[in-house]
């Protein structure tokens, strides 16, 4: 069985043609392969050039560097053969490091792993180094290197820290019923309890925004077949992604496409458009793809052709709204203005319910409201300046929503004077920030977490 106490090795680089590429090696035994393989034991932090040799054949030659514990990546002993690219030559060192007593492969991000269990950086910094190297936007590269570098845990522990001090003030008052007055009948109780609401909801809004940087929002479009879905995801893609006929029904798969709304990736998903009679069962399937799809998105283009009569709209929103019951999530996108809009969609688009909702006018042949269009949904995206915002996940966001919510109960029950159960609601809310941040954690949490970094880090 794999243990902490192991020396793990791994090529670290890209595979494939390149430069260079870069062996690690981490744990008691470091230095010992550096012995071994280059005849040499290097001072800490000192670059020597080198031949790799096993058993005086020569593997490679390249640079040696060593990492002195506690000054490396993983706060242990560190050793890091430069060689050459390539597919093969990295294999055969990496095979002759491995061949050594004591020296095993790395798991997926245990480099990592190890970094946080040495104390090196919290669980937010860790899961960083995954979410830079894999940012799929200027924006969200910015967002990484910031939670990278303490961003994300700052805003934490700082709240943590202020829940920690109310707490110590509140068990004062049970414990000491003396300050009862001093602290809770004074009123600075729930005025503390309202700045560490606020706090927590503002870090809630940012990892929110953190999320849509990390894994890109998500927009559906959705509508009746033929209503310009796959005309308009071309046109926000800059590329023909999808077939476009004048036959309903043309898109059977969901497709989508990843552009950039003010430095955040969003990914657009063109649906087959919904309909409670489609022509076959591969239609069916299309359908029921869209409804899934549907149910994850950020937000929705309930997408109507504005040229002819649509007897089917109002179905179509109301099977919408079956699986995205927020309006404040559904835009109205009409398509083809060009053609002007004849009297029947003008009637339906001023009348309940869809004169409740933001309706754009667009055209992809003439790109008329296209530019408004995305400006629409940086605002129904709730996207903001990505300065300031740190990387998150879901998981991130789910501790902070529950923390959240235990904030708000202790709000409530501190009104009825219960000290008690208000100091048992604000304890949950820190324990459950205490995950983000690795405080409290457990080893399903961590293997869940590194299993999806790359093996070299």
């Amino acid at each position: 069985m794999s243990s902490i106490e192991d020396t793990i090795a791994a090529i670290a680089t890209p595979h494939g043609r390149g430069g260079i590429a870069v062996i690690r090696v981490s744990g008691s035994k470091a230095l010992d392969v550096a012995k071994e393989l280059t005849g040499t034991t290097p001072e800490p932090r000192k670059a020597y050039f080198k031949q790799f040799k096993l058993n005086n054949d020569v593997i490679d030659e390249g640079v040696l560097l060593y990492f002195k514990a506690p000054n490396s990546y993983t706060g242990e002993e560190v050793i890091e053969f430069q060689g050459h690219g390539g597919n093969v030559a990295p294999q055969r060192v990496l095979k002759a490091v491995l061949s050594i007593d004591g020296v095993r492969q790395a798991e997926p991000g245990e480099f990592t792993r190890r970094a946080f269990l040495n104390n090196k950086m919290d669980l937010t910094a860790a899961e960083a180094v995954e979410d830079l190297i894999s940012a799929g936007s200027e924006g969200a590269a910015k967002a990484a290197l910031a939670s990278l570098e303490g961003a994300f845990a700052k805003n934490v522990n700082e709240l943590s820290e202020r829940i920690t001090n109310f707490r110590v003030r509140l068990e004062a008052c049970l414990d000491f019923p003396e300050e009862h007055e001093d602290f809770f009948e004074s009123g600075k109780t729930g005025l503390e309890l309202v700045d560490i609401e606020k706090l927590a909801r503002h870090t809630l809004e940012v990892a929110n925004q953190g999320v849509k940087l990390n894994e890109g929002a998500r927009i559906v479009l959705s509508g009746s077949p033929n209503a310009g879905k796959s005309s308009l995801l071309n046109a926000l893609a800059g590329a023909d992604k999808a077939i476009v006929t004048n036959i309903p029904g043309t898109t059977r798969d969901v497709l989508t496409a990843q552009i950039e709304v003010e430095g955040v990736p969003v990914i657009i998903t063109d649906t087959a458009g919904i309909r409670d009679t489609p022509s076959d069962e591969i239609e069916a399937i299309g359908i029921q793809k869209a409804i899934d799809e549907l149910k994850k998105a950020d937000l929705v283009l309930f997408m109507i052709d504005g040229s002819e009569k649509a007897d089917d709209a109002l179905e179509t929103f109301n099977k919408i709204k079956e699986f995205e019951t927020n309006e404040n999530r559904i835009m109205v996108v009409v398509s083809k203005s060009d053609k002007g809009l004849c009297d029947e969609i003008k009637n339906l688009l001023s009348q309940e319910p869809l004169s409740r909702l933001k309706q754009i006018k667009t055209s992809t042949k003439t790109e008329d409201g296209l530019n408004e269009l995305k400006q629409e949904l940086t605002s129904a995206l709730g996207i903001i300046p990505t300065e300031g915002v740190f990387i998150a996940r879901r998981r991130h966001v789910s501790s902070l929503e529950v923390a959240y919510d235990f904030i708000k109960r202790a709000k409530d029950i501190l009104d009825t004077g219960d000290l008690v159960l208000c100091a048992q609601e604000i304890r949950e809310a820190q324990d459950h920030l205490g995950t983000i941040t690795g405080a409290v954690t457990s080893d399903d949490i961590l293997g869940k977490i590194f299993s999806t970094f790359c093996i070299g880090k």
